[in-house]
């Protein structure tokens, strides 16, 4: 195990120290529109070598601030075309994502830690485990695409610690967080043409956690995120150019000694024993690229494989920097990284050794890089805008135009204000052509949705108002109405021109006090786009009621054609009592509604996947909760059960499969 000193430091730490230390230092202050420098490519094993080396030496450059010192260290349809089933809720319609179950309308593929059972969901009597797919390490999420299921896993022969940050698109304040070094992503295809039979076709495992990835146009992409395991390096040094000096003459003499590989992530495919049977590094050096304004001490791989021939070698390209985010149209994909800027404090004079940088007056921009998709992925153009967003459904591409909405300041002293800012290529540059300033103020965003040329924008300090915006013409985008309602929502979805779904909390207002009440659900009549209405609301639970639904909208269960809607649901009641509200967990489950034709709420039922009393002999509580609708039939899931019951009868008992016999 490796220690860290006070003056040399760990890869893991280093990582957080460039991200922040280069992003600090390549901040510019105001402006719509933020200028960057083109990128540039390396020619040579050798250049590509030398950059990497000086930029680590030279990590040590002092922060832009002073610091004090311490003295201790889509509408969106379903990804299922057939009638006869829902799919996996995705953001963009031709643009798959990976979950943690996936259906053919006629198998269920369920994941669960090292392993993928295969069911046979029909008929619902009967249903059975008919295969397995096993992996060498923790799954994370899972693709269905033509016959061949793509395993998304952790190879155990990777770092095994903790990863503090799942690999999804919810991370979205950026730098600085732990990046795990040592961390390999896994990719496992196989064939389940047969799924009582299924076979490996290829199995992938390459340097980097995994970020995000997205099946689109018949390619899947791997976005993966890799900190090199470099030996500990000097990063501070006592302000003087004397110190600098030698702190960087240090450094380059702990790197001397190392060559690219030591670097830059590298790959491994094995067969279907696990034998390695070929070896390289991920990305050549012809495909790395870096801005020239940098902003991270990180490398993206971007890792494309061909689905309709997954055998075949995959593509990739390098990428230098940062990306916190991750957002895919059919035919782009934006990686996104959150970038700081602050002002200036004084030292104290009798500030002890070690760190603690105190930091005045945050504010944020959002620098972007646009890459184009297709057989090979290649760079398009970068940009950067005022604010930070939320999370994936920040941004929406349409028509070529991609729109993104942020947030600036702060709640608490009041500063905070909301955006929208519409870019389009020129050249290598992504520029503002258009932008909504200063919506909400006193706000912060709680949800955005951009479907064509409309966009939706939820903020709330006490009500939440929700924006209809009119990106007809990106030059010139313009809030077309507002509603002001209770509660707030955190996830927006349009379920044709008319209607507008979302899924949120009420709130109970106590004075300046807002209290969380139950899960809310609420559709929007948006059919006069200038004058939205709230239509109809379902309130389940009281508070502490929540749903994974209102952070991954994977979790929710949607087949628009029959208009049958799923969400998880942990249900807390609240009891008054002398010394407070005693809560009490009620249901653990999925909650099924038909919408009805005037699209009010109509209950079918609710599936309970989990009780607390199962708790005293499993000793083991479900990570998550999915739903999907086959037929007449509904089925819920966890990663140790499927329960299913006609759509129109859900009710005890259910037909039940155990997955862990």
């Amino acid at each position: 195990m490796k220690t860290c000193s006070i003056k040399s430091f760990c890869p893991l730490f280093i990582a957080v120290f460039l991200a922040v230390a280069l992003a600090l230092a390549g901040c510019n202050e105001g402006g719509s529109s933020k200028k960057t420098d083109t990128v540039s490519g390396f020619k040579s094993d050798e250049m590509l070598t030398s950059y990497l080396k000086d930029q680590y030496a030279s990590s040590a450059t002092p922060f832009p601030v002073r610091y004090y010192m311490m003295e201790t260290d889509a509408a969106t349809p379903s990804s299922g075309e057939d009638k006869g089933f829902s799919g996996t809720n995705i953001q963009e319609a031709g643009v798959d994502e990976s979950d943690v179950m996936k259906t053919d309308g006629d198998y269920l593929y369920v994941a669960n830690d090292r392993e993928v059972r295969i069911v046979a969901a029909r008929p619902a009597e009967s249903m059975s485990v008919v295969g397995h797919v096993k992996t060498s390490g923790w799954i994370d999420s899972i693709f269905l695409y033509d016959g061949k299921l793509v395993i998304l896993y952790r190879p155990s022969n990777g770092n095994d610690g903790p990863i503090l940050y799942r690999a999804d698109e919810k991370i979205s304040v950026g730098m600085p967080y732990w990046i795990p070094y040592q961390e390999k992503t896994g990719m496992l295809i196989v064939d389940v043409a047969n799924p009582t039979n299924p076979e490996i076709i290829k199995d992938i495992q390459v340097d980097g956690y995994l970020v995000t990835a997205r099946i689109t146009g018949g390619n899947l992409h791997v976005v993966a995120q890799y900190m090199s395991n470099l030996p500990p390096l000097e990063i501070w040094y006592d302000g003087s150019e004397v110190g600098k000096e030698a702190v960087t003459e240090a450094n380059n003499k702990t790197l001397a000694s190392l060559t690219l590989d030591d670097f830059v992530p590298s790959y491994t495919v094995c067969d279907a024993g696990g034998e390695v049977i070929e070896k390289g590094r991920a990305v050549s050096t012809k495909n790395f690229i870096r801005p020239d304004d940098s902003n991270g001490g990180t490398m993206i791989s971007i890792i494309t494989i061909d689905m309709e021939n997954p055998a075949a070698d995959f593509t990739s390209m390098g990428f230098i920097a940062d990306a916190h985010n991750v957002y895919a149209s059919t035919r782009s994909l934006y990686l996104v990284s959150t970038i700081y800027n602050y002002e200036d404090v004084e030292k104290p004079a009798d500030a002890g050794i070690g760190f603690a940088p105190v930091w005045t007056n945050p504010t944020f921009e959002t620098q972007i890089y646009k890459f184009d998709l297709g057989d090979k992925v290649t760079f398009a153009a970068e940009g950067r805008v005022d604010g930070e967003i939320l999370n994936q459904f920040s941004l929406g591409e349409y028509d070529g135009v991609l729109r993104i909405a942020t947030t600036t300041g702060n709640t608490w002293e009041g500063t905070s204000r909301n955006h929208v800012f519409c870019l389009e290529n020129n050249g290598e540059a992504l520029n503002v052509i258009g932008s909504i300033r200063d919506l909400a103020p006193g706000e912060r965003l709680y949800s955005a949705r951009f479907a064509g040329e409309r966009g939706f924008l939820v903020t709330f300090v006490q009500v939440d108002p929700l924006f209809t915006l009119d990106l007809s013409d990106p030059a010139n985008p313009a809030v077309a109405g507002e509603l002001k309602v209770p509660g707030y929502s955190t996830y927006l979805h349009p379920l044709n021109e008319n209607y507008l779904l979302s899924v949120g909390q009420d709130t109970i207002v106590e004075g300046d006090i807002v209290k969380n009440g139950g899960l809310q659900l609420s559709i929007y009549d948006i059919s006069d786009f200038s004058d939205p209405q709230l239509l109809h609301t379902e309130k389940i639970g009281d508070s502490g009621t929540y749903s994974e639904a209102m952070y991954n909208h994977k979790a929710i269960a949607f087949w628009p054609e029959q208009n049958l809607l799923a969400l998880p649901v942990n249900e807390y009641q609240t009891t008054p009592s002398e010394n407070g509200d005693l809560w009490e967990n009620t249901f653990n489950g999925m909650v099924v509604y038909r919408l009805t034709d005037d699209f009010d709420f109509q209950k079918l039922g609710r599936m309970n996947l989990y009780t607390y009393d199962e708790l005293d002999t499993t000793y083991y509580y479900p990570a998550w909760f999915r739903g999907v609708f086959i037929d007449d039939y509904f089925y819920g899931m966890t990663s140790a059960a499927v329960k299913a019951a006609p759509v129109d009868n859900i009710k005890e008992p259910f037909i039940a499969l155990d997955l862990t016999e």
